[in-house]
């Protein structure tokens, strides 16, 4: 992992707590970090403060892991918008049931609808969830994973955190010792407490207030 080339913290095929415990320092008062894949959020709120080092995470694969289970599916915080989109929209080949092939479809029709072409290939899921909760940027995909009651995954420390996105959005900001690792869109039949052989009518629908241009 690198600080966009000027750093190495640590070397391919290093642990996990090697990683960790090698990570620089980002106490307040010694550097201004700040964390970052796409850095697409400074062309909405035009920071205009300079930051000491910035921390690529685009040198980090377990934070692009895309993994499909009888849970659900996870997602890496590092991963794209657009790459997210395709993963939900694979849920439909997996022999999930109607009514969940029904809401895994309409969250990537709506994440389609989100920023343009660019962003969604430059803009890291994970970046978009930490400008909604830090700095309440309008986030449509935030507000669609809330309504289909996603997970999210922290790192505090050593220790990790599984937090609804509900608790994640109305949490303090992150601190210099956490970081966001992964999202998870639960399997909608788990969530309901639907069994398999179950029929069911669902009505799940979002919106958009405007279309981009």
């Amino acid at each position: 992992m690198e600080d966009l080339g000027l750093n190495s913290f640590w070397r391919k095929g290093d642990s996990k707590d090697v990683k960790l415990s090698s990570l620089p320092s980002m106490e307040m008062g010694v550097d201004r970090v700040k964390v970052v894949v796409g850095n697409t959020g400074l062309g909405y709120y035009k920071e205009v403060g300079s930051y000491d080092k910035y921390i690529d995470l685009r040198y980090s694969p377990e934070l692009f892991m895309i993994r499909r289970d009888d849970s659900g599916i996870n997602i890496g915080v590092a991963v794209t918008i657009s790459k997210a989109i395709e993963a939900v929209k694979e849920c439909n080949q997996h022999g999930f049931h109607t009514e969940e092939n029904m809401v895994y479809k309409k969250i990537a029709d709506h994440m389609e609808k989100v920023a343009s072409g660019f962003i969604q290939n430059s803009a890291s899921l994970g970046g978009n969830l930490v400008m909604a909760q830090r700095n309440h940027f309008p986030s449509d995909i935030a507000t669609v994973l809330l309504a289909v009651g996603s997970l999210v995954n922290i790192m505090n420390g050593l220790k990790s955190e599984e937090l609804t996105m509900e608790e994640f959005l109305r949490r303090p900001e992150l601190d210099s010792k956490s970081i966001l690792l992964s999202v998870k869109i639960p399997d909608w039949n788990r969530l309901m407490g639907i069994s398999s052989g179950t029929r069911m009518n669902l009505l799940f629908e979002t919106y958009r207030a405007a279309h981009n241009p």
